[in-house]
């Protein structure tokens, strides 16, 4: 379907909803949103029903402005909202699927109006009698109303929304039920929560209290809406959506199934995880099996056991999701072990954790060793966990790397060449060879400790301490915890240094001459953007932080960047501002 196609759609459905008749399901007009969306983001018809003014004709005037909402279908989408208010109380609240009202004090008395196009909408105020308000009313509040979950009878029509819609649209004849209005921003069904950066967690508790409130009112999603009400009016909106709410309206599905299994896993650090193997069932259009079981007081406190029921939900791309358990039997005991799976060394709780801490578990020795030679460290695509299991198997491969896992690097000087052939054939090591060819004198010190997989080490806390070695000068916060990983990692690099005889580091890069972020479109792509830049000493930062020094503002800006640029008092330049500083220094 073409844009123009596309606009046709939606601005019928527009003008349908407007005049409180909507003839499609909002799961169907999200749809066209998302594909108008993905053409044209900025398309005025995207924002609010109110961009077609023939709707209008014939309805009454609102006090207030209502304003419209963005709509995240994935946490992707949901990311920029969260990076500019995330560090704040938010209120989670159901997306009623129902028709959008405003309930109003008048001279008259109380005057109930479809949202229409958020200036003007249809007056149904006839229909008072069969709407139960079951909340004290404000002077001006936004309602949807909607018809309850346990009232609901198939034989009025196929879509709850539709239903209501042409009941309030009747003049004269009585609806099929009662309905009622539920108040939008100060209803019952609400969730505080603080957002703390973990996505698993958040997107868990967002499909949880979809299951629960999705059971008492038909909803198409989840509001989620700064708490403060202060910062609500600083945050404002831009004429067509509030900027201090979002919908989060993925596919969502929910269904139940029976736990067949529990595996364990070992990681780099010890930690023993637990995977729920579950009857296979179909969610939003993929098979699926397997479910994080989160850790092992979880496993406890739930008394997860073959045979137990569970809910599964998924919604979009997130990983499925346990909502509900529910044991076969309360006498059942939940599947825990007490020894490694792997190295059958006991197992003892840290916090909610089972913890292997044998110096010879297998396990944590393949994803400590897979993790040096990942995009994380060195990143070379060959050496992966199967491939090192199947070292480690061999005695001398595993006393070299596991104590020393940047051996395979130069496998000459740590003299394991020998048994890597014969583990691996002489097809995959040439293979092999030739890539670590490739990064030889490419890789440097940083990338090392960071491949190390130490304790608040990554790359960039690596590089900025290895600059420091070399300046003297530290331009961020570093953590006591990540100084004292790092000391034990450049330990390490002196010892490889000093061993590997066909295998090289290149220096450090020069303390760039500044960080910069880009947002919009330039007049070349931004990886040649970056590539160029970086020739001339500047770092590159996929994200605004503070420690930015400038964000390039190209054709079509991103909202979040520019936000939070301002936020941080970060320089905005554009492409010809940066040349002219280029030629200035």
């Amino acid at each position: 379907m073409n844009q123009q196609e596309l606009e046709q759609q939606i601005k019928e459905a527009n003008i349908a909803y407007s005049a409180g008749i909507p003839f499609i399901t909002d799961a169907e007009y999200d749809l066209l949103w998302q594909q108008l969306f993905s053409i044209d983001p900025d398309n005025d018809l995207l924002y609010h029903t109110a961009q077609d003014r023939t709707a209008l004709t014939g309805l009454s005037w609102h006090k207030q402005q209502i304003f419209g909402t963005q709509k995240a279908f994935n946490m992707t989408d949901l990311k920029p909202f969260l990076t500019r208010f995330g560090d704040q109380e938010l209120f989670i609240e159901p997306k009623y699927d129902g028709c959008a009202a405003v309930i109003t004090h008048t001279k008259k008395g109380i005057a109930i109006t479809l949202e229409g196009d958020g200036r003007c909408g249809k007056d149904v105020s006839h229909m008072m009698p069969y709407i139960r308000i079951p909340f004290t009313l404000r002077n001006f509040q936004a309602v949807e109303i909607v018809l309850p979950v346990d009232e609901w009878n198939p034989e009025f029509g196929k879509n709850p929304r539709n239903v209501v819609a042409g009941w309030l649209a009747r003049k004269y004849d009585a609806p099929g039920s009662m309905m009622t209005a539920v108040p939008h921003n100060f209803g019952d069904l609400r969730e505080s929560y603080f957002y703390n950066g973990d996505v698993d967690a958040m997107s868990e508790m967002l499909l949880k209290l979809h299951t629960e409130w999705s059971a008492i009112y038909p909803i198409d999603g989840l509001m989620i809406k700064v708490a403060d009400e202060k910062m609500r009016l600083v945050a404002g909106n831009n004429g067509t959506t509030n900027a201090w709410s979002i919908a989060w309206k993925p596919p969502i599905q929910v269904k139940e199934t029976t736990v067949v299994n529990i595996e364990w896993n070992v990681s780099r650090l010890g930690r023993v995880i637990p995977t729920v193997v579950y009857e296979p069932i179909d969610l939003c259009g993929t098979i699926n099996s397997r479910v994080t079981g989160n850790n092992a007081r979880w496993i406890n406190e739930h008394n997860i056991h073959i045979d137990a029921k569970i809910t599964v939900g998924k919604a979009g791309e997130i990983i499925p999701k346990i909502i509900k358990v529910k044991p076969a039997t309360p006498y059942n005991q939940p599947l825990l072990i007490d020894v490694c799976p792997t190295c059958g060394e006991p197992l003892y709780v840290e916090g909610v954790h089972l913890i292997c801490n044998g110096e010879e578990c297998i396990a944590k020795k393949i994803v400590s060793i897979a993790y040096f030679y990942s995009a994380k460290g060195i990143k070379i695509d060959g050496i992966g966990e199967q491939t090192i299991e199947k070292l480690l198997n061999n005695r001398k491969c595993y006393d070299v790397l596991s104590k020393k896992p940047w051996a395979l690097l130069d496998c000459l000087s740590y003299d394991i060449i020998d048994e890597v052939l014969d583990t691996l054939g002489t097809v995959i090591v040439t293979n092999l060879l030739t890539q670590i060819a490739q990064v030889n004198n490419t890789k440097h010190m940083a990338h090392f400790i960071a491949g190390l997989g130490l304790p608040s080490v990554a790359y960039k806390t690596a590089l900025r301490l290895c600059q420091f070695i070399s300046t003297g000068v530290l331009s961020i916060h570093i953590h006591q915890k990540a100084k004292m990983s790092f000391s034990q990692g450049a330990l390490m690099f002196s010892d490889a240094q000093k061993e590997m005889k066909n295998f090289s580091f290149t220096k450090l890069p020069s303390t760039a001459k500044a960080i910069y972020c880009v947002t919009g479109a330039l007049s070349r792509s931004r990886d040649e953007m970056v590539e160029w830049l970086s020739l001339q000493g500047y770092e590159f930062s996929t994200g605004v932080t503070r420690e930015t020094n400038y964000l390039i503002v190209g054709d079509d800006p991103g909202k979040t960047k520019i936000a939070k640029a301002e936020r941080y008092n970060i320089p905005q330049i554009t492409e010809a501002q940066l040349l002219n500083l280029l030629k200035e220094n």
